[in-house]
């Protein structure tokens, strides 16, 4: 991570870890093993700071859609996280992978190879004459029409 990447709630930077490395490592080590060990995460860990920035080349700053929100997090349960995804990704993963038809969470999938693998299943159901039924639910409402008082 980036020496002097913006902070979470702690205040503890990268940089702080870094530099001390011979002192901090151990202490670290052992709030990890527990974190993972007992599944509790620390509270000040969980703290987020939400920062918005405005997206360039709006006319109006008065609709949510014209922000992109940053959430900054702790250090230290950002190197948690990669620490679990290097494991679930060389362990887990190898042993157990994913269902083909899952596309988060791998790389080379995304929503767009999601609505790929959609319409040519529905596209092969008409030509063989067959129904095909979709449920889909729209999330983006659920921050792009929030009142901008209401993130505050």
């Amino acid at each position: 991570m980036a020496p002097y990447k913006s902070p979470g709630e702690d205040g503890i930077l990268p940089v702080l870890v870094q530099h001390g490395m011979q002192y901090a490592v151990t202490p670290i080590c052992k709030l990890y093993r527990a974190s993972y060990a007992t599944g509790y995460i620390p509270l000040s860990w969980r703290i987020t700071r939400v920062s918005f920035l405005p997206k360039p080349g709006r006319l109006d700053y008065t609709n949510s859609k014209a922000f992109r929100p940053i959430s900054l997090t702790s250090f230290l349960l950002k190197g948690l996280e990669k620490l679990v995804d290097r494991y679930l990704r060389s362990e887990t993963l190898v042993d157990l992978p994913l269902h083909p038809r899952q596309h988060a969470y791998q790389a080379g999938k995304s929503t767009e190879s999601a609505l790929h693998q959609l319409v040519d299943r529905v596209e092969r159901a008409l030509e063989a004459q067959q129904y095909s039924l979709g449920v889909f639910f729209d999330t983006e409402g659920a921050f792009d029409h929030t009142s901008t008082t209401a993130v505050r």
